[in-house]
């Protein structure tokens, strides 16, 4: 019986290198595809430096899961650049979709985001209409449903994981926990979005989810026998949201508060009970405890 074999484009990226690692350590063997070059590659792994566009028939011989993590993903510069970034993330998409399915691959997984609920009512569940309030988010939600028509068209299997506030020991520069620790590092104070008059909470709240956690969520996505419905969307977080300000708190050092921005929803909070249903997963990452040793870890090393 042959290994399995997964191909994961956007692997110079912040989430791809776990899915890599993942599927790696569960005896995949891993095409990393990026075009950009990869610092830190991991033993064992086919690295190729290629446009996403440019990938081939050929590139994914035998290949059984493809994760398409290669995305232009900062909300402001969405909003700055909404033309180029849409015909960046949609198109590229539409051309990997075409080329797995020439290559009769099994199953297609793709990262969305909790962002594209807008302003639902909490907590959100996969069924609910996207509210995208600015060009990322619809982006995603554009993506969405091009790969239920694609599943239901051409037949190619294709899961979608709306992905919450991923964190990580390598922080994204552009997220909330590396923003605050450069503000402290620089002796300023950490800024805090203020929330709508009347809320209960003085700051925003976000539903933390731990990088290795969505890397165990797209292995069981792979591996998941039975969908239960075509092209199906699954949120991972872990159900329970963290108050922006806590994290604030955490990492110490003055604050000051700055008016809400409009393209910003006060409370992210999951529903996971299709996630635990279908893919028999759940987060095992608590996050205000992992950031209190994480910045621990972090004074002690500046010792």
């Amino acid at each position: 019986m042959s290994k399995r074999k997964a191909l994961i484009t956007g692997s110079a990226g912040f989430i791809a290198p776990y899915v890599i690692n993942e599927f790696k350590n569960n005896g995949y063997d891993v095409i990393a595809v990026d075009k950009q070059e990869v610092q830190d590659k991991i033993d064992g792994v086919l690295y190729l430096r290629k446009d996403v566009r440019d990938i081939t028939v050929s590139d994914l011989q035998g290949v059984d899961v493809v994760g398409h993590f290669a995305f232009l993903t900062n909300i402001p510069f969405s909003i700055q650049s909404p033309c180029a970034t849409t015909d960046e993330n949609i198109g590229m998409t539409v051309t990997l979709l075409k080329v797995a399915t020439e290559a009769k691959i099994r199953r297609f997984l793709y990262p969305s985001t909790a962002s594209l609920y807008g302003n639902n009512p909490l907590p959100w569940t996969e069924d609910m209409p996207g509210d995208p309030i600015e060009p990322y988010s619809f982006q995603k939600v554009a993506t969405e449903i091009l790969l239920k028509m694609w599943t239901k068209r051409y037949g190619l299997e294709t899961a979608t994981l709306r992905l919450f506030q991923v964190y990580a020991e390598n922080p994204r520069q552009d997220g909330v926990i590396s923003i605050f620790l450069r503000a402290k590092r620089a002796g300023r104070p950490i800024t805090l979005t203020e929330t709508a008059p009347g809320s209960k909470y003085k700051t925003a709240r976000r539903d933390f989810i731990h990088l290795e956690d969505v890397a165990r969520a797209f292995l069981a996505a792979a591996e998941c026998k039975d969908l239960q419905e075509e092209g199906p969307a699954f949120n991972i977080a872990t159900g329970i949201p963290t108050e922006i300000a806590v994290v604030a708190e955490i990492i110490g050092g003055d604050v000051q508060y700055i008016p809400r921005r409009n393209y910003e929803v006060e409370c992210h909070q999951a529903d996971l009970t299709k996630t635990q249903r279908v893919l028999n997963w759940e987060a095992k990452i608590e996050f205000v405890s992992w950031l209190k040793e994480y910045v621990s870890k972090k004074s002690e090393a500046k010792r």
